[in-house]
């Protein structure tokens, strides 16, 4: 059967997640340059784990935290996955296309299904390249928007291979940044409570 495809609007709420997170805090929140997420897992219906870098890796569970780096003048946002004691798991970065704020407040971006996924060591590997390879033989995605996400995922290989710890420094100063932004009571909150089925 033909997998069907979309160009997926995701909010920095998350809430593709709602089903497996029965509780969570989201806090936003911009400058000039950025639009920052920062989520706080209280409770999961279901640890999720994915299997990756050889091994089996929980990114979703009872007081795990994500940070989302939205940059406004680039196509790409990074998602840090964190442990509960705010130790780095992986970086989980999106090629995008649209970005903007809902009506609600809320931050999005439209996702172009190839995505890069760097361990807590660095490795670095690619993801859903067949999706944008489908997109593309669909008609989902233009030529344009192809060469697009290609050059943006090659060039942030090559900046992830030259200097590996980069992301890490980023995102380090940027979550200093979003925990004093929450402390001073800047942030756009939004406490998600869902129900078990």
């Amino acid at each position: 059967m033909k997998k069907e495809l979309v160009i997926k609007h995701v909010r920095l709420t998350f809430d593709e997640w709602n089903k497996s997170i029965q509780k969570k805090n989201v806090y936003l929140y911009e400058d000039k340059d950025n639009r920052y997420g920062f989520i706080e897992i209280v409770h999961v219906k279901k640890r999720q784990v994915w299997s990756i870098f050889g091994r089996e890796i929980i990114v979703a569970d009872n007081g795990y935290k994500w940070l989302v780096i939205s940059p406004k003048h680039a196509n790409y946002v990074i998602t840090m996955y964190m442990d509960n004691k705010m130790k780095p798991i992986l970086w989980y970065i999106d090629i995008i296309d649209e970005k903007g704020t809902d009506r609600d407040g809320v931050f999005y971006y439209n996702d172009m299904f190839l995505d890069i996924i760097v361990s807590s060591t660095f490795q670095i590997v690619e993801d859903d390249r067949d999706e944008l390879e489908m997109a593309l033989k669909q008609g989902i995605i233009s030529n344009e928007q192809y060469k697009m996400v290609n050059e943006i995922a090659c060039a942030l290989t090559d900046k992830l291979e030259k200097e590996p710890t980069w992301i890490l420094d980023l995102s380090q100063d940027i979550l200093r940044k979003i925990k004093k932004e929450i402390q001073e009571n800047n942030c756009l909150i939004y406490n998600s409570n869902f129900a078990l089925e």
